[in-house]
């Protein structure tokens, strides 16, 4: 025999030994899980009401803070949502006592520290991070911020823009939609839980407010301070003092109660978002507080429902009816109001109906077949097991802790928790399900196409539609006087007369145009071919000629279409109000209108553009405000302003310019246009045709078939 052989065997044998002696899975014994002992942080108050609570930490030469301020958008007026997000922005990035924005931020970065700050729903936060030697400074630094913020006006409007383009992008995500609109079907649009910013709500926020907002929430009595890290308790304490120690008491007073809310209940609640293939569902109505006497059970009978690979939704829907890779559901608790039960899954848009029906039947059966005793303990053991890893560094057992003196829970509940659950019996388990779990309460929130589906949405409840268009500012609109309206009428008639009169502007039903748009992003500019084909009075068509091939975005009459080389989408939403906007401000379709009933105009008063002497016409036509810059001079229009979205997608103010008036056909009209967005200039379109009345093909403006993107 070879010596790898020899060398081989007893190997062999030796595991063949070990295999025999290893007892199946069923057999195998687990030693009691060792005492749960976590350090406590030291708890000190200063004399004007300030808590701390301090962790020692000697194995890096690092200090992290954070400090819990008592406030939340919760509290904001319903007409200025996302002024707490704003004062939290700009709390740090506007600078504080010598400091600007700017220069906090160079100074923290030279030191390899941080300083940030935030509002959420219910509480406000101010973190730090440093090395130990920079402590000191880095203290006094987050100190100015909590006490002297400045709210500089660059700084909060940077911050209005951040927000202004999340809110363009608030219906990119079909997930997004889903979580938004089943807060407001649970809770209520108008629930403090449930608000969210729109373009007018932040556009109302000024700096007064943020400053008045500083001024009635951030006093050292609201604040509880954590740190943890590398330091003396003793000394740090000496630090805290001097730079919090003399911060006055703010008023006496109690936050009023924010009412959580209810939305209008059971039934079926559709967002038609055609651009994806699949279904998103959820469905649900109002949970628990975490200092619900359930809590505990709750917790168990979560991870029965969908606590991991063995828990009943992943098992049932993924993997036994395969309706779903991602499948989820818990009865969610918060600290100090209700949460949300809720499950969710996403699905094939061909088994909407079936994925709807295995949810609520996951959802029944809790009660009809309540959890087995395996099934509670392998939930048990598994959250027990897991537990331990939410506190496995001091930092982690810090911020529970603070959490825990912020709402005023126990600070001893991390211990007692594990207790709380070994103490779970299964009939308590079945309890919860029963009472917490309710199939007939429920609203189910879709979100997909509205063809494809397996079965209507009707089969399961009245169906109401939601409408997620995002509402655009309100425009700044002229009073309509005697004279403004005659006045802005004599300005639209010279303006026909330069166009061409009357005649060639009414007798336009078709034009093409074709040249090259230079577009300024920030990544530099660039150039594409591009079509428009007006079929008047509501087609319109754009086409972009790019190296990846031809793009066209398509409007007939209430509905359009996009066409790319990948296959077809239908418009919905901001697309579709985008591409009708831009049909109702074109001159041409305006001066048409001109006499159309709802057509309203009205004369602003001189002004300059472009170094122009101009007369500015507001007019109202189509659900939009534009205002024309008309040349009294000679009647051309050399400008137009709007409200409208920037590249980014977030509102501003577009100003147009015309220039290089030529003639097309029996019309006058600029074959040259600057755009600018907020003073910025981010396109110029020059054309190198034009064609009046040409015939143009109808299929143009009608959807393919057989190719859906």
């Amino acid at each position: 025999m070879k010596l790898a052989k020899l060398l081989a065997l007893p190997c062999l044998l030796l595991t063949s030994t070990l295999v025999a002696e290893v007892p199946t899975v069923d057999q195998l014994q687990y030693p009691a899980l060792p005492d749960f002992n976590i350090p406590q942080p030291e708890r000190f108050e200063l004399a004007n009401g300030m808590v701390i609570m301090l962790v020692e930490d000697h194995e890096l030469p690092l200090i992290e803070g954070i400090a819990m301020v008592r406030t939340g958008g919760r509290h904001e007026p319903a007409d200025k949502v996302g002024l707490a997000q704003l004062v939290g922005d700009v709390l740090r990035t506007g600078g504080s006592g010598e400091r600007t924005g700017d220069e906090l931020d160079q100074y923290l970065e030279g030191i390899a520290a941080s300083i940030e700050s935030s509002i959420s729903d219910d509480l406000g936060r101010v973190s730090m991070s440093c090395l130990k030697d920079d402590f000191p400074q880095v203290l006094a630094a987050l100190a100015d911020v909590r006490r002297r913020p400045a709210f500089a006006a660059d700084k909060l409007d940077l911050a209005k823009n951040e927000v202004n383009t999340a809110i363009s992008r608030q219906n990119d995500n079909p997930q997004g939609i889903l979580f938004r609109e089943t807060n407001k079907v649970v809770y209520g649009a108008d629930s403090p839980y449930a608000r969210t910013e729109t373009y007018q709500s932040i556009a109302d926020v000024s700096r007064d407010d943020l400053v008045a907002w500083h001024q009635r929430d951030f006093h050292p009595e609201r604040i509880i301070l954590g740190l943890v890290g590398d330091f003396e308790t003793a000394a740090v304490m000496e630090q805290i003092r001097a730079v919090f120690g003399d911060w006055p008491r703010g008023p006496q007073r109690t936050d009023a109660t924010v009412p959580e809310g209810r939305g209008p209940g059971p039934g079926v609640y559709y967002i038609e978002k055609n651009d994806m293939t699949q279904s998103s569902i959820s469905m649900g109505h109002l949970g628990i507080r975490k200092d619900d006497p359930d809590f505990y059970a709750v917790e168990v009978m979560n991870s029965v429902l969908s606590g991991s690979f063995s828990s009943r939704l992943f098992n049932n829907v993924r993997s036994t009816k395969g309706l779903a890779y991602a499948v989820t559901g818990s009865v969610t608790s918060a600290y100090d109001h209700a949460s949300i039960f809720f499950m969710f899954m996403t699905t094939k848009t061909e088994t909407t109906g079936e994925g709807i029906e295995a949810l609520l039947e996951e959802a029944r059966n809790m009660t009809a077949k309540p959890p087995t005793e395996a099934e509670v303990e392998r939930a048990k053991t598994a959250i027990l097991n897991s537990y331990v890893f939410q506190f496995d560094s001091p930092r982690k057992i810090l911020n529970q802790q603070l959490i825990y003196e912020y709402y005023g829970y126990p600070l001893d509940r991390t211990e007692r928790y594990r207790q709380a659950i070994e103490k779970v019996t299964i009939e308590q388990v079945r309890e919860a399900a029963a009472k917490h779990i309710r199939p007939d309460e429920m609203a189910i929130i879709v979100v997909g196409p509205s063809e494809g589906r397996d079965k209507p949405l009707e089969t399961y409840g009245e169906v109401t539609a939601l409408d997620i268009t995002i509402p655009e500012p309100a425009a700044d609109k002229a009073e309509a006087t005697e004279e403004g309206v005659a006045k802005a009428a004599a300005l639209l008639e010279k303006a026909v007369e330069a166009m061409g009169g009357a005649s060639a502007v009414d007798g336009v039903e078709t034009l093409e145009a074709a040249g090259t748009l230079v577009q300024v992003t920030p990544a530099g500019e660039f150039e594409v071919g591009f079509k428009a084909i007006f079929d008047y009075p509501n087609r319109y068509r754009q086409e972009a000629i790019l190296p990846v091939g031809k793009m066209a975005v398509v409007l007939n009459g209430d509905k359009g279409f996009s066409e790319t080389p990948q296959g077809v989408l239908d418009l919905a939403g901001p697309q579709l109000a985008q591409m009708k906007s831009s049909l109702a401000r074109n001159t041409l379709t305006l001066l048409q209108k001109r006499t159309a009933d709802g057509f309203q105009a009205v004369a602003l008063g001189a002004d300059q553009h472009a170094g122009t002497a101009v007369e500015k016409v507001q007019i109202e036509s189509d659900g939009t405000v534009t205002t024309l810059h008309i040349d009294p001079a000679n009647g051309r229009i050399v400008g137009a302003a709007y409200r409208g979205n920037g590249p980014g997608g977030a509102p501003g103010e577009v100003v147009k310019t015309y220039s290089d008036f030529r003639s097309a056909g029996a019309l006058t009209m600029p074959w040259k246009s600057v755009d600018a967005f907020d003073g910025k200039v981010s396109a110029t379109v020059t054309m190198e045709s034009v064609e009046v009345n040409g015939e143009v093909d109808p299929v143009l403006f009608e959807r393919p078939a057989g190719r859906d993107g």
